[in-house]
């Protein structure tokens, strides 16, 4: 079984010897990591991680979904992760990409992704206006009453 590599700096085996591991402390406010945890790829605390999470301001955490990464890789794509920005054109797009991968410009290019659900069902799309057939029949019928 692969181990999981961990997020986290752990308080119980740093911060309490000499040398890197005992110097832990967030780069934002100074917590050390007896006092929060330490998020060991940026060496922010679990406190400015939510607050970035929440701001979502595309200089430390991304635009759509608010998850912190580093800052190059938030300026290459303008403020925006890797998973919120469409494969094809570039372009970001968080609520789309989630469901198809693709922006919704691209998706409706292609023409085989349901507009509502995100699945790939290229018949069904065409039969039904852009809608699969499990969406379909969820979805009241436009001008019946009951």
């Amino acid at each position: 079984m692969p181990r999981i590599k961990r997020v986290w700096a752990d308080p119980n085996r740093e911060g309490k010897s000499r040398g890197r591991q005992g110097l832990r402390y967030c780069s934002r406010c100074g917590n050390t990591v007896q006092q929060s945890r330490i998020m060991k790829n940026l060496n922010l605390c679990e406190f400015c991680v939510k607050e970035f999470e929440r701001k979502r301001d595309g200089i430390h955490s991304c635009r759509g979904c608010g998850k912190v990464i580093p800052g190059e890789d938030l300026r290459e794509r303008k403020g925006y992760c890797s998973q919120c920005v469409c494969a094809a054109c570039g372009t970001p797009d968080p609520i789309q990409v989630k469901k198809t991968g693709l922006c919704y410009k691209c998706s409706q290019v292609i023409g085989d992704f349901c507009r509502a659900c995100g699945k790939e069902a290229a018949a069904q799309v065409r039969k039904n206006k852009g809608l699969c057939d499990s969406c379909l029949k969820t979805r009241k019928a436009p001008g019946r009453h009951g």
